[in-house]
């Protein structure tokens, strides 16, 4: 089957599913004696939102599938600012999944790299507040604000937003890269008990992988120097 018939096809087994589902919710509100037709349009509305959103939030993942392994390699590959083309399948993938977090964090690169300052500062601060428990949104959002708005005090506050306990990190590595451009924050900023903290962090993390911190390197301005 090619991959075209068979993107047709789930999309129209999901549809069935969704009909099916939508069925069943009004002949489970009919068995329960609602009184009126705004009840049952209330218990179609659940249930339409419900699994819309569930087929949503899939299809977000597939379309994000599909790229992620293009931008997966996008610090030794192609350099942000020929990356232009990546910007409608984020922006697709956001408005499907609007706390998709990984987009938040592709996305802002590539816009402020093609001057685009305000849009990707704006997609950046959209990240921390669809996905606040993302540590690479709070993370990259604190170094643009560092890097682009020259808000030290700003990005202080959203990198000890990174280090709470409700954080999400993708692995190890993902969390030690950004913990040292963590640490460079507070200490430009002069609050050294957090960063000696995150160092601390850095190397009991460093510890626990096979991989060093130094090996997985994030250069987003392609100058060949690691931004983190």
């Amino acid at each position: 089957m090619s991959a075209a018939r068979a993107r047709a096809s789930l999309l129209l087994l999901a549809t069935s599913f969704l009909l099916v589902v939508l069925a069943g919710q009004y002949a489970g509100d009919s068995i329960m004696g609602a009184q009126s037709s705004t009840a049952t349009v209330a218990a179609v509305g659940r249930a339409s939102t419900s699994y819309l959103t569930g087929i949503r939030t899939y299809a977000a993942a597939v379309l994000w599938n599909r790229i992620e392994p293009l931008l997966h390699g996008y610090y030794d590959g192609v350099p942000l600012t020929e990356q232009r083309y990546m910007l409608s399948t984020i922006a697709l993938v956001e408005w499907l999944s609007p706390s998709f977090a990984p987009a938040y964090y592709v996305g802002p690169w590539i816009l402020i790299r093609n001057d685009k300052v305000a849009e990707g500062m704006a997609m950046a601060k959209a990240g921390v507040e669809q996905a606040p428990d993302s540590g690479m949104c709070r993370q990259s959002y604190a170094q643009l604000l560092v890097l682009e708005s020259k808000d030290l005090r700003g990005a202080v506050v959203q990198a000890t937003a990174a280090l709470g306990p409700g954080i999400v990190w993708a692995d190890a590595t993902e969390q030690v890269n950004a913990y040292a451009s963590l640490e460079q924050i507070f200490r430009q900023a002069g609050e050294t008990a957090q960063a000696d903290f995150v160092k601390s962090e850095i190397d009991r993390i460093d510890a626990s992988i096979e991989n060093s911190s130094t090996e997985d390197v994030h250069d987003h301005n392609g100058d060949g120097v690691s931004d983190h």
